[in-house]
C-alpha cells in the first residue's frame, strides 16, 4: 500500500469510528467517500458451494437452531413447560386449542397451526392464507402500535402467541387475558421450532425447518452456478435517504450472506455490524457492486411516504452519478416488493428467496 493510500485509509477508519461516537449507537451512519481502499472480504471465508458442503453447513445450523429452541423451555415442578422469553416466563398450557396470533402469523401459517385470530391485513402476504383459514382479525392502530384488547378478549384464548418487539405493558395486558408466549420473529427459525414445541407438536417445526433449508439449498446451487462471487447488495430508498443494508449486520438482509452465501460490495463490508448506512452521494462511486435490489418504501399502511420514496427513487436513477456504479450501467438492478422483503418469517424468506432465484438464475433446474 501506498504512503497516500495508507493516510486515506487511516482518514477512512478515523471518519467511522468519529462518525459512531458522534451518533451514540444510532441504527445507522452516513458514509463519506474514502477513496478506494475499502475493507473486501477474504473469498477464502466464504462457504463452499457444493450440494455436500452445503448439505453438511445447513445440518450444522440445524442443530445449532434446535438447540437454541429447546434452551427457551423448562419444566416446573409440576411437570408444565415452561416458556423463557423476553418478558420473563410463562406456564403453557397442553395443547392449546384457542391460539390469538400478534406478531407472529408467518410461523404460524408455516407451521400450518390453527388460530382462531390474528393481525390479518388485506395488503399483506399472508392475507390470503388467513383468509382461508376464517381467522378474525385483531385490530393494530399502526400509528401508536396498540392492540385491541376487547377483541383479543372475545376470542376467549387458551393462549396468545406475541412477537417480542411489542413493549412490555402491551404482554402485561395481554398476559390478564391467557398466557402469553412471546418470540423474537427476526430469528425465524429458532422461533419456528419454538412455536412448534409451545403446541405440542415439536415433529412438524424440525420438518419445516428442513424445508424451508431444502428450498435454501436449491437457490444457492442455481444461483451460485450463475453468478458465482459477484457481489449482490439490498438498498432500500425512503422518503429521506437512501439506505445501504451491510454484510451481515441486519436481519432483513443477513439471509443472502448466511444462507445462499452470496458475496457482499466492499461498501458493505466496510460497515461491519451497522444495521443499515445512509448513502450519500458522495459515497455512490465507492458503490462497486455486481447486482442492486432495490426496496423502495416503507411497507403496509404507509401510502404517502412510500409515493415519496418511489419518486426519490426515480430522481436516484437519473442521477449521473447512480449511472456510474456497476450494476447499473450493466442493467443489474432489481425493484423488489419492500412489504415481503421488510417482513420477517420463514414464508416470507422464501417468497424473497425465489424471487432472487428468478432474477438472477432464470430457467435452471
Amino acid at each position: 500500500m501506498t504512503s497516500n493510500a495508507k493516510v486515506r485509509c487511516l482518514c477512512a477508519c478515523l471518519g467511522l469510528t468519529l462518525a459512531a461516537f458522534f451518533l451514540g449507537g444510532c441504527a445507522s451512519f452516513s458514509w463519506q467517500s474514502a477513496g478506494s481502499d475499502l475493507p473486501v472480504l477474504d473469498q477464502e471465508s466464504m462457504h463452499a458451494d457444493t450440494p455436500q458442503a452445503i448439505d453438511k453447513e445447513l445440518q450444522q445450523r440445524f442443530v445449532k437452531k434446535s438447540e437454541a429452541a429447546k434452551a427457551m423451555f423448562s419444566h416446573n415442578g409440576d411437570g408444565r413447560l415452561v416458556l423463557h422469553h423476553k418478558y420473563g416466563t410463562t406456564i403453557l398450557p397442553d395443547q392449546p386449542k384457542r391460539v390469538v396470533v400478534i406478531g407472529m402469523e408467518d410461523p404460524m401459517v408455516a407451521l400450518g397451526a390453527p388460530m382462531v385470530a390474528a393481525h390479518d391485513r388485506p395488503d399483506s402476504y399472508l392475507h390470503e392464507a388467513l383468509s382461508a383459514q376464517g381467522v378474525d382479525n385483531v385490530y393494530i392502530n399502526d400509528s401508536t402500535n396498540t392492540i385491541n384488547l376487547e377483541q383479543v378478549q372475545a376470542e376467549k384464548p387458551d393462549l396468545i402467541i406475541l412477537r417480542d418487539s411489542y413493549d412490555r405493558n402491551a404482554y402485561v395486558a395481554l398476559s390478564k387475558i391467557a398466557p402469553v408466549a412471546a418470540f423474537d420473529l427476526q430469528d425465524a427459525e429458532t422461533s419456528l421450532l419454538a412455536i412448534a414445541i409451545t403446541l405440542g407438536q415439536p415433529e412438524r417445526g424440525d420438518e419445516r425447518l428442513r424445508q424451508y433449508y431444502d428450498v435454501v439449498k436449491q437457490a444457492r446451487l442455481a444461483i451460485k452456478s450463475r453468478i458465482g462471487n459477484s457481489s449482490v447488495a439490498l438498498v432500500r430508498v425512503l422518503k429521506k435517504e437512501i439506505r445501504l443494508y451491510p454484510y451481515p449486520g441486519n436481519a432483513i438482509n443477513r439471509f443472502m450472506y448466511d444462507l445462499l452465501n452470496l458475496y457482499p460490495p466492499p461498501l458493505a463490508v466496510a460497515m461491519g455490524n451497522s444495521k443499515n448506512m445512509a448513502l450519500s452521494l458522495e459515497a455512490i462511486p465507492d458503490f462497486q457492486c455486481d447486482y442492486i435490489l432495490v426496496s423502495c418504501g416503507y411497507g403496509m399502511s404507509s401510502g404517502e411516504n412510500n409515493e415519496a420514496a418511489q419518486r426519490r427513487y426515480e430522481s436516484l436513477q437519473a442521477d449521473p452519478l447512480w449511472q456510474h456504479v456497476p450494476a447499473v450501467r450493466e442493467g443489474h438492478v432489481k425493484e423488489v416488493d419492500s412489504v415481503v422483503w421488510n417482513s420477517h418469517g420463514i414464508i416470507a424468506k422464501e417468497a424473497v428467496i425465489k424471487e432472487l432465484r428468478d432474477w438472477l438464475a432464470p430457467f435452471t433446474l
